[in-house]
């Protein structure tokens, strides 16, 4: 539905106004505010029209107004102008993150403090992978006669293990020599390259190899299992989260364990930035929070996507301009990490 040149000035001013003051808009201080050439009964008219449609809604507590999810999602498709960020904010975070080492790890924690403090809410950013897991290398480590520990290392440094039980009893030079043999054979291999293997292997190291192809096709089929977490108290200090109720929600949401749950990165448009907005958020722990998501990384290879977390009266624009920015430099630099690498 497009709205009337008026109700939607009226639209993005409410929200303007709320997002700014975080209390309910009512018709006389957007007359007063705006020297709007309407009178208040013409404002109140349409007010009542954007809430019976569903752009507003109206809290018991207050005669004012305040946009509901229709609302915002109208306003950041129709209304909102993206505005570039200033030079010398793009100047600042480029110098931040040129400090940095050469650790994926290390671009990934700075990238959500400065996105959090940025933008003043909570900012989630995953460490990258590539689209298929790569073997680095496996030990087994014996635990008891018949059973052993499985450890592997994939690519980006991620570490799985798996208990595996062997039909018959293993010291521990066979289990390493079992681990020697495989690394030989599969290392930089992906699950379906060990799939299709005619590595010429025993019994016993073909149960290793095909635990470690299950393995790793779990963890593709995963995907972001790993990400730091920036700006909690951004967000505690938002008017919205004032009780012991809210905070209590919104520090189980935002748990280390449940970000990646949470949050729908594979939600996430592949060439862009994708905006949820409170229910539109599957998960019902979200409904009280918009989240601004962006894919980071190399097409087609390494990639990782970072989020920002707040509560829907966000600011939509400068949130927008400010994940484009970050999730493009750090692009930059896995690209040029990553092409140095195979040059060298």
């Amino acid at each position: 539905m497009t709205l009337t040149e008026r109700r939607a000035q009226l639209l993005s001013l409410i929200i303007g106004e709320y997002v700014d003051t975080a209390m309910p808009v009512g018709s006389d201080a957007i007359v007063r505010r705006f020297d709007l050439p309407f009178s208040s009964a013409t404002i109140r008219n349409e007010m009542a029209r954007l809430e019976d449609e569903g752009y507003i809604t109206h809290p018991h507590t207050s005669a004012g107004r305040v946009p509901a999810d229709k609302g915002y999602r109208y306003y950041v498709e129709a209304l909102m102008q993206e505005r570039d960020l200033p030079s010398e904010v793009k100047q600042t975070i480029r110098h931040q993150f040129h400090q940095a080492g050469r650790e994926e790890d290390e671009w990934v924690h700075l990238s959500a403090a400065v996105l959090a403090r940025a933008v003043e809410n909570a900012a989630v950013v995953t460490l990258p992978r590539t689209p298929e897991s790569h073997l680095k290398r496996l030990e087994l480590v014996g635990i008891q006669d018949g059973a052993a520990l499985l450890v592997i290392v994939l690519q980006q440094a991620r570490v799985k293990q798996q208990v595996l039980i062997f039909p018959e009893p293993m010291d521990q030079d066979q289990l390493t020599a079992i681990a020697n043999h495989l690394n030989a054979a599969f290392r930089g291999h992906t699950a379906d390259e060990i799939r299709g293997s005619q590595a010429q292997l025993t019994q016993m190291e073909w149960h290793v190899a095909n635990a470690i192809r299950e393995i790793m096709s779990a963890s593709d089929r995963g995907g972001y299992d790993e990400a730091y977490l920036e700006g909690v108290r951004n967000v505690l200090q938002k008017p919205e989260f004032g009780t012991s109720d809210k905070m209590l929600n919104l520090l189980e949401v935002l748990e280390q364990r449940n970000l990646t749950k949470l949050i729908p990165f594979r939600e996430i448009s592949a060439d862009g930035v994708t905006v949820m907005i409170g229910a539109e958020n599957e998960e019902d722990a979200m409904h009280d929070y918009s989240v601004v998501i962006s894919p980071y990384g190399v097409p087609g290879g390494i990639s990782g996507a970072m989020a920002v977390v707040g509560p829907t009266r966000m600011r939509y624009s400068q949130t927008i301009s400010t994940v484009r920015f970050i999730a493009g430099l750090m692009s930059e630099m896995l690209a040029t990490y990553y092409d140095e690498g195979a040059r060298e």
